[in-house]
């Protein structure tokens, strides 16, 4: 998956994102994402060392586009059904107004661009790890997440074993981070097999070489058998420790039992 904003492919696209609004909603387990919901608004300007500009002005929600302005077309376009109705609110108030105040703010931030952003790099981070649970016999999902890279030009491919895998991916679209680094998230679906390596390969203006991730499927059975190992070892153990704790106990109650039929003795009677 290639994720370049470009419109010339021999200019290199930079983003100055000038507002940025994004709220997570946690519902599950924060580790897997499950029941984790997102929203990410981007609005800015895409620049090229040429001078040239776009204006861009996106809604993501889940990691799937909902609506965008075209500023081409001086729009706004819903690319989700159930955002139809908004987007024919926002092209009725003044378009020409919005698309000129676009234009203005993107011409004003071209020295910004030249002197500051266009050699600014970050090495991206990458994780690789199972998204769903691996059962034998059944696809699983794995995730490449990669974050805090810049510029937004990205390349995230899968291998396995070693060749790339044409099909099974799962791609998500960039999302902004709020502080001028980006995140992306590849998914990919596959057949769990005991031994094959999956790699996920990325490639950045920042990085000399491709940086690759590995992650190896493990066999399933020989990992439930550790558990149950696990499992039985603690029991084990806690056995002892309630043991132990039994047999203490019933010591001081008999060390107890015994000092009070204990004959004591009697002192002179005083008359």
């Amino acid at each position: 998956m290639s994720l370049v904003r470009v419109a010339c492919p021999r200019s290199l696209w930079i983003r100055i994102p000038l507002i940025i609004c994004a709220a997570l909603i946690f519902n599950g387990e924060k580790e897997s994402g499950a029941g984790a919901h997102s929203y990410n608004w981007d609005y800015g300007c895409e620049f090229n060392s040429s001078r040239t500009w776009t204006f861009v002005w996106q809604e993501v929600y889940d990691r799937e586009l909902i609506t965008y302005y075209d500023i081409n077309q001086r729009k706004f376009i819903a690319v989700k059904e159930w955002a139809q109705q908004d987007v024919d609110k926002w092209n009725e108030e003044d378009p020409e107004t919005t698309y000129q105040e676009n234009v203005a703010m993107c011409q004003t931030n071209i020295p910004i661009a030249e002197s500051e952003v266009l050699t600014w790099r970050v090495e991206p981070k990458v994780i690789v790890r199972p998204k769903t649970s691996q059962r034998s016999g059944q696809s699983a999902l794995l995730t490449c997440h990669v974050t805090g890279f810049y510029p937004p030009q990205i390349n995230v491919t899968w291998l396995k074993n070693g060749a790339p895998i044409p099909n099974g991916t799962i791609n998500t679209a960039l999302l902004s981070d709020g502080d001028w680094t980006y995140q992306v998230e590849e998914l990919l679906q596959y057949q769990p097999v005991p031994g094959d390596k999956y790699t996920c390969r990325v490639e950045h203006s920042s990085l000399k070489e491709p940086r690759s991730t590995n992650w190896e499927v493990q066999d399933t059975s020989e990992s439930e058998r550790i558990k149950i190992m696990v499992g039985a070892l603690g029991f084990v153990v806690g056995l002892i420790i309630l043991l132990a704790g039994v047999i203490i106990k019933l010591r001081n109650a008999k060390d107890i039992l015994d000092f009070n039929l204990r004959p004591r003795l009697m002192g002179p009677t005083v008359s």
